[in-house]
């Protein structure tokens, strides 16, 4: 159906047979906004407009809550259909603030719901969200607040009519969104947390000693444009003995510095240790510091291929859920020209580059807390562009992200970007076992820290250890 015609699309839409429900007409009417969104914003700043649409206001929302409301609703719609498309668009603008009120009243306890549209009018499904909770941008100081963000933008349609859910279309997106909520009592402890202390203490560990893997290539499946498929099998029996003392200290340490989330970088943690760190929390981790952990990422067989995965833990060392890597990370030719020699043999590469040997993730999990709605996207995940209209449009507002890269400039950026367009707080543990090998030694390579801020990007962290750098809230705000 054209999108030049608004007036097809709302007629057809309450001549559907079956009848559109409630939410598939919310649906529709965001994406006609949407395509005519200049010229509703246009009308919207005139004052005689104002006034008509919100003299309709009343009317409609009482008829939404009428068991013929559909019926009623098109006599209306044909009547006004009948004048011109400004007075049809500002119409369909009221009925969507309307349907937008009427499903905020009558979510459930789980807010996130889905709508898929017929063909016969353009097909599509959306995703309802609604907005995170958003506690840290609570504690930023009025004169370091950002001035400007997405919602601010004048054919923004949320903002421009004031809606309350986040709608997120979702046909046209390789990765789809999974949302869940996290385990109440871990979310309540952590807001406890932060309410009580003004702050969250994160731990990015990212250990080199007693790191060693072994790395697996396929020569034979080396592709001129691409180059060899690698793949991280794990720590071999010799590096385990220490591998696991660091993984003892690093527990110990979170609880003598009382910190409230712990992060590994990418393709740190084997099976092997994920195992010995979940037994290390199950044991030595009484007083729940660290509450959760993001244990970083490996490559683990996923059934018809591998996978980049990172596991999510709570403080008990219990799986609470798992984000696989959506885009493999390449090493273009020229990159493995630069590299040393010895890096690319431990890689099992030459000269023509290589990749990840893994399956493309399809999926960015989405998870409800009383922080933030909190994602863990996996290095290229977090500063490439396929993720990105995702974690923007669906406004995740605290990520933790697992990195191995040479380069943390495009981590800076993404998360001032992230910062502006959804408010949100980044972490970024980076892999110190990379920083060795290519022979770069600066702490703020390692790590980063954002709050959605003035001046709120700091690199490296404080060190506490060897392998551990803290955040803080507070510290990344410059407040006592």
């Amino acid at each position: 159906m054209s999108v030049e015609n608004p007036r097809a699309h709302l007629l057809a839409a309450l001549a559907a047979d079956p009848p559109l429900s409630r939410l598939e007409l919310h649906a529709l009417l965001y994406r006609v906004a949407g395509r005519w969104a200049s010229a509703l914003h246009n009308c919207l700043r005139e004052p005689e407009w104002d006034e008509w649409a919100a003299g309709r206001e009343q009317q409609v929302g009482k008829l939404l809550v009428e068991s013929d409301w559909a019926a009623r609703l098109a006599a209306h719609i044909r009547w006004i259909s009948e004048r011109d498309t400004d007075t049809l668009l500002v119409l369909g603008s009221v009925v969507l603030r309307g349907l937008d009120r009427f499903h905020r009243e009558h979510r459930s306890e789980n807010a996130t719901r889905e709508a898929v549209l017929p063909p016969a009018l353009g097909g599509g499904r959306t995703l309802f969200l609604p907005p995170p909770q958003s506690p840290i941008e609570g504690l930023i100081p009025a004169a370091r607040r950002l001035d400007r963000g997405t919602g601010d933008l004048e054919n923004d349609v949320r903002t421009m009519l004031d809606l309350w859910w986040l709608l997120v279309p979702l046909e046209d997106q390789a990765v789809q969104i999974e949302t869940g909520t996290l385990d109440p009592v871990i979310s309540k402890t952590l807001s406890v947390r932060l309410q009580r202390t003004g702050d969250l203490r994160v731990g990015l560990c990212s250990p080199v000693l007693g790191f060693d893997y072994t790395i697996w290539a396929d020569p034979e499946r080396c592709h001129a444009a691409a180059g060899t498929p690698y793949r991280f099998v794990g720590l071999p029996p010799g590096s385990l003995a220490g591998a696991r003392q660091v993984l003892e200290e690093v527990v110990a340490t979170c609880a003598q510095e009382r910190i409230d989330v712990l992060c590994f970088p990418e393709l740190t943690l084997d099976t092997t240790l994920l195992g010995d760190l979940s037994r290390l929390l199950k044991l030595r981790n009484p007083d729940l510091h660290p509450l959760l952990v993001v244990a970083g990422s490996f490559h683990v067989d996923a059934g018809l291929a591998h996978a980049n995965r990172c596991s999510v833990l709570d403080g008990y060392g219990d799986l609470l859920f798992c984000q696989d890597k959506c885009k493999a990370y390449g090493i273009p030719a020229a990159q493995a020209r630069r590299m040393r020699p010895e890096l690319r043999a431990k890689l099992g590469i030459d000269e023509r580059g290589g990749y990840e040997d893994i399956g493309s993730g399809s999926a960015l999990r989405l998870t409800e807390t009383a922080i933030g709605r909190l994602a863990t996207p996996i290095c290229l995940d977090f500063c490439g562009t396929q993720l990105l209209d995702l974690l923007v449009s669906a406004r995740a507002n605290l990520l933790f992200v697992p990195a191995m890269t040479p380069r943390m400039g495009p981590f800076y950026e993404r998360a001032r970007d992230l910062g502006t367009s959804a408010r949100a707080t980044t972490f970024v543990v980076n892999s110190a076992w990379l920083l060795q090998q290519i022979g770069l030694r600066s702490r703020r390579q390692r790590n980063l820290g954002y709050v959605p801020a003035r001046k709120g990007l700091r690199g490296g962290g404080r060190p506490i250890s060897d392998h551990l750098a803290l955040f803080t809230i507070r510290e990344l705000l410059g407040l006592p």
